[in-house]
């Protein structure tokens, strides 16, 4: 079956429809991702001795008054690599499971509905490629920022369908780069407005989570209820994520649509 281009709305419509036919397959990885992510996070601050200096400071603000300047930039310092070392983490397991749930829709319009399994296989033998083609995007966007801002806002744009041609295309970094290039050039103001919009519907989504997430905190005890609040969070991150990688998916078949012929089984 052909896909011809689509309005707006009728492709947020029809990620909501997606959503509802995907949904039970999307869970496990998401799940299983962030789970790892919120355990990986525990880790990298525990070994790292942020941990206790959080600790320190939410038990008692008035402790950073009480240290010297040199003291306070080590916290900081700290602080910063147990967050980049976090980031790292965070960006693999987004990317992995962009990739996922971008085989997953792909399958679904050709008629396979592949499954979990598969489809994270397929995703982790993806996942060096898009780190790859990752790295030399943002060093791309850095540069432009640095230069002009706006060259680097604008290639950001232009690089946002990156996962999905890795996923569904099958092309190496170099490669992926000048896809996504192309097929949003002349796109690439209802490509932003589409991915702001989405990434909105997700941050409510995010704080709905936190309104549910903070009774269970006052619930339990302090180490009870804050682990269990964690793990909603953490968990809910991960199906805020895969819902976002459906609706990419749906909006980058759309800008394929409208560069060259597209039939549902070529997204086997």
């Amino acid at each position: 079956m052909e896909i011809a281009p689509r309005p707006f709305g009728e492709i947020i419509g029809e990620g909501m429809t997606m959503l509802g036919r995907v949904g039970k397959r999307i869970l496990a990885p998401a799940f299983w991702a962030f789970v790892l992510l919120g355990a990986t996070t525990i880790a990298v601050f525990a070994l790292t001795g942020a941990d206790d200096l959080l600790q320190l400071i939410l038990s008692d603000p008035q402790a950073l008054q009480g240290m010297t300047d040199t003291e306070i930039s080590e916290a900081g310092l700290l602080l910063l690599q147990a967050g980049s070392i976090v980031l790292v983490f965070q960006l693999l397991a987004i990317g992995f499971l962009s990739l996922t749930v971008h085989r997953i829709v792909g399958s679904e319009l050709a008629g396979e509905a592949l499954g979990a399994g598969p489809a994270s296989s397929k995703a982790l033998a993806r996942l060096f490629t898009l780190v790859v083609a990752g790295l030399i995007a943002i060093a791309l966007v850095t540069v432009g920022l640095v230069a002009l801002i706006i060259p680097g806002l604008w290639l950001a744009g232009a690089f946002s369908m990156l996962s999905a041609v890795i996923a569904l295309e099958g092309l190496g970094p170099v490669q992926a780069l000048r896809r996504s290039f192309s097929l949003v050039r002349g796109r690439w103001w209802p490509t932003v407005g589409f991915l702001l919009l989405v990434g909105l519907f997700g941050s409510v989504a995010a704080q709905l989570v936190q309104l549910v997430a903070l009774p269970i905190v006052g619930a339990g005890g302090v180490g009870i209820g804050a682990g269990l609040g964690f793990v909603v969070l953490v968990v809910a991150q991960g199906f805020v994520v895969a819902a976002i990688a459906v609706m990419v998916t749906l909006w980058y078949l759309d800008l394929r649509s409208r560069k060259e012929p597209l039939v549902t089984e070529s997204l086997r």
